[in-house]
Order: structure tokens, then sequence, then C-alpha cells
């Protein structure tokens, strides 16, 4: 008899303990490889940031809140920063404060508007509306181009609106088209929507940019004048904008934050700065989930090799009768190496079922904590290294069954 079929025939006739080990390993295989996955689109989410601006001036709220903010189209409904201060520093002029101080901006080169004020609601995802102006399609974000129409930053009835290449494709619409859209100051407005028309579609970027809709900052601060809620967020009315994306060399650091962040209720965060403390703080989770990963492999193979150890001490007479028969050394080894295999292949298959099940639950409950289907997938084989590690972990838990095996003394065993 060949040691496959030793192996094989060892498993079947053992159906209690075999199934509890498959299983067990099956439900390490499983959650490492949904741990894996996440953490593979965990990596992915900040890369889908968008780039371009050196800094990004907004309401006291945080570093990380800010850059998600902005750049991620992430968190809740952000705070206010009054209009004016925005138009100081577009003109560059000196600012003058209460105390007799004043502050020049000549360090500035460009400073871009960034208000949200409305949304589309999918039955999968949300689609923000930003109010901007021509200089956001400039400059830093010179990266951005138009697959088809342009933005016109100028009052129109209905006015225009510039729909990211993911919008367009989620909504299967096309310039020239109408399109109602909600607004939005922290909640959807409960009154019927505004009906934009759409000017341009922009070619992908793989940013945070292709899930936005844009349109002129004059029309966002037309279309949250009258919604209720405003009242109780500014108390600069309609006159506001939620970020200045800035643009400046990097000696102007340091007079930009003493004016910002010591003198207006505004905060200035440095993109750079703070992309590498966010990828800092992930990273430590990250580290955590790869440690618990190997730690539940670990538990799966141990689970494995005290069944084959406690296996091994059952069959002791059974083994020695089979070496009297003729049965080298090598054979009853073989046949223990192919009992870890098939138990790992096994448990790999079962572990595959459960992996597949469980992780669209899983992302859909960590929601914006990762970055949607449409921006980033994830494949079933991305889990192929915890297989492998599987099966090379009942394999290996084979080896100290097989010490016993070659220390065995078969006449003694005989005679017991």
């Amino acid at each position: 008899m060949r040691p496959i079929m030793m192996a094989w025939l060892s498993l079947i006739r053992r159906p209690l303990s075999t199934g509890l080990a498959v299983l067990a390993i099956a439900l390490a295989v499983g959650g490492c490889g949904v741990l894996l996955r996440l953490y593979l689109l965990e990596q992915n989410r900040f890369s889908t940031l968008a780039r371009g601006s050196d800094a990004i001036i907004g309401a006291k709220a945080g570093e990380i809140d800010i850059l998600l903010g902005a750049l991620g189209a992430q968190g809740a409904y952000p705070g206010f920063l009054p209009y004016q201060l925005f138009v100081s520093m577009r003109a560059r002029q000196t600012v003058q404060f209460s105390d007799g101080s004043s502050v020049p901006q000549y360090y500035l080169k460009q400073v871009t508007p960034f208000l949200y004020c409305g949304l589309i609601r999918t039955s999968t995802d949300d689609f923000r509306l930003v109010a901007t102006d021509h200089t956001f399609f400039e400059g830093f974000n010179s990266n951005l181009h138009f697959a088809s129409g342009g933005f016109v930053d100028q009052s129109q009835s209905p006015p225009d609106v510039v729909l990211g290449s993911l919008v367009a494709k989620r909504l299967g619409v096309s310039v020239g088209q109408k399109l109602p859209i909600f607004t939005w100051v922290g909640q959807k407005s409960s009154g019927p929507p505004h009906i934009f028309r759409i000017s341009g579609i922009l070619r992908p970027t793989h940013t945070s940019w292709d899930r936005l809709m844009y349109t002129d900052l004059i029309d966002g601060q037309n279309l949250i004048a009258h919604e209720p809620v405003l009242l109780n967020r500014s108390i600069w009315g309609n006159n506001v904008v939620n970020y200045m994306l800035v643009d400046l060399p990097p000696q102007s650091y340091g007079p930009l934050s003493n004016l910002i962040n010591k003198r207006t209720v505004a905060q200035v965060v440095y993109t750079a700065q703070a992309k590498k403390h966010l990828a800092a703080l992930a990273g430590t989770g990250q580290s955590i989930g790869t440690m618990i990963s190997i730690l539940v492999i670990l538990l799966g193979g141990l689970a494995v090799a005290s069944m084959l150890v406690a296996r091994f001490d059952a069959m002791g007479v059974k083994l020695a009768v089979l070496r009297a028969l003729g049965y080298t050394r090598l054979e009853v080894a073989e046949s223990l190496l192919f009992e870890g295999v098939l138990l790992g292949l096994a448990a790999c298959v079962m572990g595959i079922l459960i992996d597949v099940s469980l992780f669209p639950f899983m992302r859909w409950l960590l929601g914006s904590a990762l970055p949607p289907p449409d921006v980033v997938s994830s494949s079933i084989w991305q889990s192929a290294p915890v297989w492998l590690a599987a099966i090379l972990a009942t394999t290996a838990s084979v080896c100290l069954p097989l010490y016993k095996l070659y220390k065995q003394d078969i006449h003694r065993s005989l005679r017991n």
C-alpha cells in the first residue's frame, strides 16, 4: 500500500479528530486571509489621497482630520473659515490684527478655495460636491485633465458642475446632461435637490479627486445660503470656505504657521508631514494585525502537531506492526508527512470559503476606513501566502512524530 493511501485511510478512520483539526486550521486560514487582505487595503487607502498642495488651511480640528477631510474626501463635515481670510490671502495682502501687528503674505504662490456644499448619495457610496474656482485645475493640480468639456467658473442658470471620472462612471452621465444634487452642510437637505448642468468630466487620477464633483465657489455659497443648519455652524453666514489649499516654498512654512496657527481661527497642516504621521499611525495597527495573523497560524500548526502526536501515541503498536510487516521507516514517515499535507490542503479549501464569505462583511463593517471597492479592489489570491504558510505549518508539525518514530523500539512496542 502506498504511503499516501495509508495517510488517507488513517485520516478517515478517525473522522471526529480529523474534522476538528481541519476546522481549527480552516478558521485560522480564513481569519488570517481576511486580516491580510484588509492589511493590504489599508496600505492602499492612503495611496488614494490627492497629491499636489504643499499645505492645507482648515478650521482647528487636528492634523489628520484636516488631511483626510481635504485630500481624502473622508470624515464628518468640516468646520468653516471666513471667506474674507481667503480673499486676503489670495490677494497677498498684509493681514492686520486687532493688536496693531501685521503679517505680509508675499511668500504665497497659490491659494485655492475648497467648500463642501452638496451630496449625491447612492446605495453603495456618497459623492460630495466641492465649490472652488479655476485655480483648482491649475498649478499644483496641473495633472487634472478633462476627458470632455471643461470648467466654467461663472454663475449660470442652472449652475455648471464638473464630475470626477468615478462619479461619471457610477452615475452613467455625460456632458450636457442635468444632474440633481442635494445641499449638504453636515446633513443632507430635506428639501428638493438643485439642478446642475454637467459642463465637464475629468480623466481618472486614481485619487480621491475622482470621487468628487466641482462647481464654482459663488454657486456653492449660494447653494448653502438658506440651509437652517448653517445658522448653527457659521457666524459668517454663507461667506465661508472649509479649506484653503496652499502652494508655497518650504522656507515659507514658518511664516505661514505664525500667521495662521497663532493669530486666526484656522490651522495650517503641511501635507508631506501629515502623511508621514498618518502612515506612522496606520503602521502601528498594521504591525499588530501582522503579529496576530502569525500567532493564529502558529496556533493552528500547534493544534495539528498536538493532534498528530496524540494520534502517534495511540497508534504506536500499529506502526510497529507495519514495520514488522516490512514497511520501512521511510514509508511510514512518508505516510505521516502526507497526513500533514492532506490536512493542510483540506483546511485551506475550507479556509478559502470562509475568507470569501467573511471578507465582504468585514469590508462593509469598516466602511470609510478602507478605500471603496471601485477605487481599490481585493482579490482572493492575495491570501495565497496564508495558504502556503498553513500547508508548511501542518507539514512541519509532523517533525515531532517523525522524531519519535525513528526512536521507536518496535520489539518493545510489540511486546507491550
